[in-house]
């Protein structure tokens, strides 16, 4: 082979492989930004710049599903139509803001004195929330400190994850998605 032929093989082969490393490259590069709960400071300023959360706001998301915990952890009730009143069960974390869950963010934030108290979880309801926050611990387990139970989340690479009616696999506290 010549000497030309040589070299044009060799910067052919490298940019044969630069070119395959960018593209191995390219869609972690282009990866869509996490849109959830965010984990990545302290864990007593974790939750203080959440998104809303409501029957029209991420109603159907694991980030609700991070709020019902809450809600069970503080032995939330909810009031039927009919006006009857009922504990907020392990089995409403389920990821859906229906009713149930509103009736309940509403009694939450009459509970702990909160100025609305529209069932929408707003600013106020993650600040108050977070101060019941505790860890990180061993496993990157953070805890809430309800007045009924105590309820575990995972923080892992910055990111919450939750367990859908406080058992299974953890799943990451997703604004967008449910599951």
């Amino acid at each position: 082979m010549s000497m030309r032929n040589r070299a044009v093989a060799t910067v052919t082969a490298a940019l044969l492989v630069a070119g395959g490393t960018a593209t191995a490259m390219a869609p972690a590069a282009n990866a869509a930004p996490y849109h959830g709960i965010d984990g990545s400071g302290p864990v007593h300023d974790d939750w203080q710049d959440e998104e809303n959360l409501s029957v029209d706001d991420y109603a159907s998301s694991n980030a609700t599903a991070l709020w019902e915990a809450v809600l069970w952890a503080d032995g939330a009730k909810y009031e039927d139509e009919d006006g009857d009143w009922h504990p907020f069960t392990k089995s409403k974390i389920d990821g859906s803001f229906g009713p149930e869950t509103e009736s309940a963010t509403q009694w939450w934030q009459d509970r702990y004195g909160l100025p609305e108290n529209d069932g929408v979880v707003t600013d106020d309801c993650w600040k108050d929330a977070q101060n019941q926050l505790h860890g990180p611990y061993a496993g990157s387990s953070v805890q809430y400190w309800g007045d009924a139970r105590t309820v575990t989340f995972k923080r892992v690479g910055g990111k919450y994850r939750v367990k859908l009616k406080n058992t299974g696999s953890w799943k990451n506290a997703y604004y967008d998605k449910v599951g």
